[in-house]
């Protein structure tokens, strides 16, 4: 499959800066001007979600990552986003603060994102498969001093390209702001019952894992459907907890939408399935979260709207005052 354009790229690194100049704007402009609302919260962070996945997925296009042969590359890559964006939710949940560690995704991890485009652009995809991160700087000063039983298992004979230096490093970013940053603090606070509230992000690293591991070929064959699938439940599952934290309900940790999917890991992993019918639950399950969430921020958006008296996009037209009756 040839690579994309390098315009592409540069002009996916152009919209990233801009993305994260308004993302980080947007809030305070709606503080300034008294504009708002629980429902510009919902939209801005519900975006924020819809729009990990498709910046996970120019990563993958960038980085030149094959379904075929880099899936535990491409997972890294999918999966470290969203648990870093659902960790800080769920966080938030418990002390109705949105605390962001220093080095974070909002600003430093979109700078990043758009350095990698920029590069992508000038240096080409193929730069990105070459071995120089490895042989100048991670081999000789870090895997080095590392126990050979450790690194025969992970380093590959040929050593490691640089496609595969940035999951790595995203992954052990990220274990360090979920389990040392945020887990155990929050764990230490809270108790231990509320790891609970987690179960909807380590089912989708867990989940794919066995699936994968069963059929080898899912990802190859249904690339897009996969990432859907995926972004589907994050989305349901982490827009849900912003909701029960706005409204101070308490967070159903299993999913309606989830339930499908560890029905389906099972039927995979045991083999109960072909790959026809593996493909045709997976493309009705995609469907199903399609309608489900269509329908369900459908919903919530026109209660909001109503209860706050507001129109939706529309912070100039009156809303009309409803008629009360004796």
């Amino acid at each position: 499959i040839p690579s994309p354009s390098p315009l592409a790229f540069a002009f996916t690194a152009t919209a990233m800066l801009i993305y994260q100049t308004l993302d980080n704007m947007d809030g305070k402009q709606s503080r300034k001007t008294g504009s708002s609302s629980p429902l510009g919260l919902l939209f801005d962070h519900g975006c924020d979600a819809i729009n990990s996945v498709f910046g996970s997925a120019v990563w993958v296009s960038a980085l030149g990552l094959s379904p075929a042969t880099d899936q535990w590359q491409i997972l890294a890559l999918v999966v470290a986003p969203m648990a870093a964006f659902y960790v800080t939710t769920w966080e938030e949940y418990y002390t109705h603060h949105l605390i962001l560690p220093i080095f974070n995704g909002p600003t430093e991890g979109l700078l990043m994102g758009a350095t990698l485009f920029a590069c992508t652009s000038v240096l080409g995809v193929e730069y990105w498969h070459g071995y120089e991160w490895y042989n100048n700087v991670f081999g000789p000063y870090v895997f080095a001093y590392l126990p050979g039983r450790i690194t025969s298992v992970i380093v590959p004979a040929d050593g490691l390209r640089n496609c595969d230096m940035v999951p790595i490093i995203t992954m052990l970013g990220l274990g360090q702001e979920v389990f040392l940053t945020k887990g155990l603090p929050m764990v230490h606070k809270f108790g231990i019952r509320c790891l609970r509230e987690l179960f909807p992000m380590i089912s989708l690293v867990v989940a794919p894992i066995l699936i994968g591991s069963a059929d080898s070929t899912i990802l190859e064959r249904h690339p897009r459907v996969c990432l859907h699938v995926i972004a589907g439940i994050f989305v349901e599952a982490v827009t849900q907890l912003m909701l029960d934290h706005m409204t101070s309900r308490p967070y159903r940790a299993v999913r309606p939408c989830i339930v499908p999917l560890w029905a389906y890991t099972a039927l995979v992993w045991f083999g109960l399935i072909g790959p026809q019918m593996a493909d045709e639950l997976l493309i009705s399950y995609q469907m199903f979260l399609v309608a489900h969430l269509y329908m369900k921020f459908s919903v919530i958006i026109h209660e909001i709207c109503d209860l706050l008296q507001i129109w939706c996009f529309d912070i100039v037209t009156p809303y009309p005052k409803k008629n009360k009756q004796a």
